[in-house]
């Protein structure tokens, strides 16, 4: 989402841009002197206080980030940032394994790119049983331990067999022809049932798990 700026914001940002381009570090110190040079060169006029409001406010909207040489037009300029970005975009929930996995990139390599789309506010982080997992900066959070529970490849096959099976299925049934172990199905059904994603029913002593249409209807 776009981030609306003041006219007087513009004006510092476009000098910032250009100090920032000359492979040079934004620092709220030394910036400050040669923005006032500009501003004194084109008649604006907007003091040395007046600048360093306007710089805080900037650096507020994430535009700018202290330390770093970049702003926040260049960051999806970088193809492997771009594919990160993207893929977390496109699979809210998703996390560092998978990340590296899915895209093939090395492990520093996506440690250094998650760090800039933090620092800009592109993605934002939530730990979610002992994982940091990943969603696009504007996505509602109401629903992270959701998406993570369902991105998960065994959730998702669960989820596709109770599709195709909705007669209601027993936990041992799931285990077997899913071939996963007893224990994780479980933990699995447990997740899926506390989030309202499947229902169990007792059936002649019997538990039987389906899919709760009345989610999927939502």
């Amino acid at each position: 989402m776009p981030v609306e700026l003041l006219k007087q914001e513009k004006i510092v940002l476009t000098v910032v841009q250009e100090y920032l381009n000359k492979n040079r570090f934004f620092n709220m110190k030394e910036i400050l002197p040669f923005i006032h040079a500009r501003f004194k060169m084109a008649s604006i006029n907007i003091n040395l206080r007046g600048i360093e409001e306007l710089l805080k406010s900037l650096a507020e909207k994430k535009l700018i980030v202290e330390g770093s040489k970049l702003y926040k037009d260049d960051i999806l300029n970088n193809l492997k940032r771009r594919k990160i970005y993207d893929f977390i975009k496109e699979n809210p929930g998703t996390y560092f394994n998978k990340i590296v996995g899915n895209l093939s990139f090395s492990n520093h390599v996506v440690v250094w790119h998650l760090s800039i789309l933090l620092k800009f506010n592109f993605i934002k982080a939530e730990r979610i049983e002992n994982h940091e997992v990943y969603f696009e900066f504007n996505f509602d959070l109401k629903n992270s331990t959701l998406k993570y529970f369902t991105s998960k490849e065994k959730s998702k096959r669960i989820i596709q067999y109770l599709k195709a099976n909705d007669i209601g299925i027993t936990k041992t049934k799931i285990s077997t022809n899913l071939n996963i172990h007893i224990n994780t199905t479980s933990k699995y059904l447990d997740s899926l049932e506390r989030l309202n994603v499947i229902i169990k029913k007792n059936f002649s002593k019997k538990i039987l798990y389906f899919l709760n249409e009345e989610f999927f209807e939502e």
